[in-house]
């Protein structure tokens, strides 16, 4: 089964922090780099390192020779501080002998360019370590995800999901997250076997996909929290049309995991959680929606207690349902 687990984020530019004493050089950085990037500077170690925990550049160009603190300081203590010690350092200095180099690459420095620096390679340096940077960001994500993985459906568990709701507030992304479960699956488990609940959870994995992909949102997140309860998100123009794709599949879909005599009776006879024999109707998927670019959303758990209200209006329904949070109500038939 393919996965998707790309994330949805408006348009960014990456941020250059210029570190240099002298107007000049800032000058000739900034307009050389402000096409391509957004660019900022400081004039001094000390400013510099209040502005990278301000705008957390994607790279930053340092100067060594500054007054107060100069820029291998400047480096020792970005490089020993986790929360910015991953973002590259480039040193550009008028010190040009080998042991200059060695040191500032010894610190961390990914690169080292003397000045005067040619315009071209300047410019080709830092793409090329903005693109370094960005694959090794993406590897981490990728290994991550393993880690959290379900070894059910392969999709990413509950860390990487709460990090990607996380990051999406963060981006102020204008997304929409479900979270959908199922009805009815305890009684068919029960039923029917593990191996075969593990079937339709496989199944459900599989529908939300093929939804999403049906009203061509490809650039999306699935996260598999445990047993049949799963997190995607879409854009939030298309969120109503996804679910009711989803929506539409799954029940199309569901129906053949029963025996025909329960198909053809759209219930089966199992157990409750009192061990008592019940009817219980063929399963169905319940979908909560959170537009979690409305602005009282700012942490995970905001959103998490969204889900919660809206989940339980959406079980109420019979059958499959999708309700976005109360601020927000969908009206149509089968969504509230």
């Amino acid at each position: 089964m393919m996965q998707s687990h790309r994330r949805i984020t408006q348009t960014y530019r990456q941020k250059v922090l210029i570190v240099d004493d002298a107007v000049d050089n800032i000058k000739i950085f900034v307009n050389l780099l402000r096409d391509d990037y957004d660019t900022f500077f400081a004039k001094d170690g000390k400013s510099a390192l209040k502005i990278v925990f301000d705008i957390m550049p994607d790279i930053i160009l340092l100067d060594i020779i500054m007054p107060e603190m100069d820029g291998y300081e400047v480096c020792r203590q970005l490089k020993s501080d986790r929360r910015v010690a991953d973002i590259p350092v480039i040193f550009i200095s008028a010190k040009n002998q080998v042991e200059d180099e060695t040191l500032g690459l010894d610190l961390g420095a990914i690169d080292y360019i003397t000045k005067p620096a040619s315009p071209a390679i300047l410019k080709a340096r830092v793409r090329n370590h903005l693109q370094l940077s960005n694959a090794m960001k993406e590897l981490r994500r990728l290994y991550s995800m393993a880690l959290d993985a379900s070894p059910l459906t392969g999709l990413p568990g509950n860390n990487s999901i709460a990090k990607q709701i996380e990051s999406a507030l963060f981006n102020e992304e204008k997304i929409c997250v479900v979270y959908a479960d199922l009805d009815n699956f305890k009684a068919f488990n029960d039923k029917y076997g593990f191996a075969k609940g593990d079937e339709v959870i496989l199944f459900t994995s599989r529908v939300l996909e093929m939804g999403l992909k049906a009203n061509g949102v490809f650039d999306y997140f699935i996260g598999h929290i445990g047993g049949d309860d799963f997190v995607f998100t879409s854009p939030l123009e298309n969120a109503h049309d996804v679910a009711q794709s989803i929506m539409l599949l799954f029940d199309e879909g569901i129906i053949g995991f029963y025996t025909p005599e329960d198909a053809a009776n759209k219930c089966i006879l199992s157990f409750n959680r009192k061990g008592e024999k019940q009817v219980f109707p063929i399963i169905s998927v319940s979908m909560a929606g959170v537009d979690i670019s409305a602005p009282h959303y700012k942490k995970y758990i905001q959103v998490n207690d969204a889900f919660s209200e809206a989940k339980k209006k959406a079980k109420s329904i019979q059958g499959s349902s999708f309700v976005m949070d109360r601020r927000k109500p969908v009206q149509t038939k089968g969504f509230i």
